[in-house]
């Protein structure tokens, strides 16, 4: 049962009003790294390993558009969303998966080159540590 745990993990990523060019410039570009989804009502946990992008969302700075790319064990999926700065190194927003039809919420938090992934939704919850590159 592993497409499953490959729908969830679709969601481990994985979401502004702009203070400055600097802080809204610190989610741009690419971050990769790994971490976990618990899927419900199981509780089973699969690990991930993601690599994400971040563009410009509109002429404002203050939205983004994210892309995805996770591997598993049940194998590799595409993801993308939207997230909204809600202050400086704070966003949030959603992740949709066409693959799998599946969508959740996103909160991320960033400070320096690191960042840290919350997302969310019916089918389980994940957590990523992901690194700009």
């Amino acid at each position: 049962m592993r497409i499953i745990p490959a729908a969830m993990l679709a969601l481990a990523l994985g979401m502004p009003a702009m203070a400055s060019v600097a802080s809204a410039q610190s989610i741009l570009g690419s971050w990769s790294g790994r971490g976990s989804v618990t899927l419900i009502p199981s509780g089973q946990v699969e690990p991930v390993s993601c690599r994400v992008s971040y563009e410009k969302g509109d002429s404002k700075g203050r939205t983004f558009v994210l892309t995805a790319t996770c591997a598993t064990t049940a194998g590799t999926f595409a993801q993308s969303g939207r997230v909204v700065k809600l202050k400086s190194g704070r966003y949030s927003g959603s992740l949709y998966s066409d693959q799998y039809a599946v969508s959740g919420k996103v909160n991320i938090s960033i400070s320096g080159t690191r960042q840290t992934v919350r997302v969310s939704s019916k089918k389980g919850k994940g957590l990523l540590k992901l690194s700009k590159r």
